[in-house]
């Protein structure tokens, strides 16, 4: 079954430090089925490289390597379907950040379950109806 995989499943691919046996098990079902992600995904899991770059987690070579892999995934990419006011309310619902909201969405328009390792993202998913992949 097809599922929204959020930026920070795909970054526990790439960093060992973040792996989880979720994550693992999230990786291999993406081998075999289909992955959605809305159309922030590729800054998101940029910037989340660079953070850990900063932050002195990754040596830049590090980062490069993940970048390389991350930019060779195939995701089902969607155009954002909210505007600005909509996206505000469903943060706001569910206490969310703008960027997790937009994953929530995604999985809720599409109906499909979310892969997620985001606290505030995992907590929401069951009051908007979404199960997690």
């Amino acid at each position: 079954m097809a599922f929204v995989l959020d930026a920070s499943v795909a970054i526990a691919w790439v960093v060992a430090s973040q792996a989880t046996p979720y994550t693992r098990r999230i990786r291999v079902r993406a081998k075999r089925e289909p992955y959605h992600v809305p159309a922030i995904f590729a800054a998101e899991v940029a910037n989340v490289l660079v953070v850990l770059e900063r932050r002195g987690i990754l040596s830049d070579r590090a980062a490069e390597a993940a970048a390389s892999v991350l930019g060779r995934l195939d995701p089902v990419v969607h155009e954002l379907g909210l505007g600005v006011a909509p996206l505000r309310a469903l943060a706001r619902q569910f206490s969310l950040s703008a960027y997790d909201a937009t994953y929530l969405a995604l999985a809720m328009e599409l109906r499909l379950p979310i892969a997620c390792g985001d606290r505030p993202l995992r907590a929401a998913l069951r009051p908007a109806g979404v199960r997690q992949a």
